[in-house]
């Protein structure tokens, strides 16, 4: 698993190269590295007002005492396409740009949430989710064996086994 990741994060930087040289040299250097910036800039104050927007629509869901996923899920994407709005380059920002898109982060959510249903549905219940559980409080009682009901001595202040 570490080795794909490490394959996809160093074609990931070559194809940005390859990319952002592409534009440098249509548009030029300097041109394309202001491109950047400011596409890193104007993408992190639309991930800002729709960051705000999903935190007000998390709040009237919770208030309302209904589920939020779908909001959280609207939260992880759009700090996902920030962090892709700080990378420079253009396929990145291209990612976050789709990520920014409300529609486009619904459509991947609802992919995530059917794929957990999916996965979850395929596992194997485990036997102790079964049955009643009974939740308690014991405490250790002392270990002597009883004692024999000739030992015990009588109170003479007791009625007891007193005819």
């Amino acid at each position: 698993m570490p080795l794909i990741f490490l394959a996809i994060l160093i074609t990931g930087i070559y194809l940005e190269f390859l990319v952002f040289a592409e534009v440098a040299g249509e548009i030029g250097s300097l041109t394309a590295i202001a491109l950047t910036i400011l596409t890193a800039v104007l993408g992190l104050y639309i991930i800002r007002q729709e960051g705000i927007q999903v935190l007000g629509n998390l709040k009237n869901t919770v208030d309302r005492g209904e589920s939020p996923v779908s909001e959280l899920i609207h939260g992880f994407f759009l700090a996902i396409a920030g962090f892709f709005f700080l990378l420079p380059g253009f396929i990145t920002d291209g990612i976050a740009i789709l990520l920014a898109i409300a529609p486009v982060r619904a459509m991947l959510g609802n992919m995530m949430v059917d794929a957990a249903k999916k996965s979850h549905a395929s596992r194997p219940r485990s036997s102790y989710s079964e049955g009643i559980i009974i939740d308690g409080e014991f405490e250790e009682a002392d270990t002597k064996p009883a004692e024999k009901p000739e030992e015990i001595e009588k109170d003479p202040n007791s009625d007891r086994g007193n005819p």
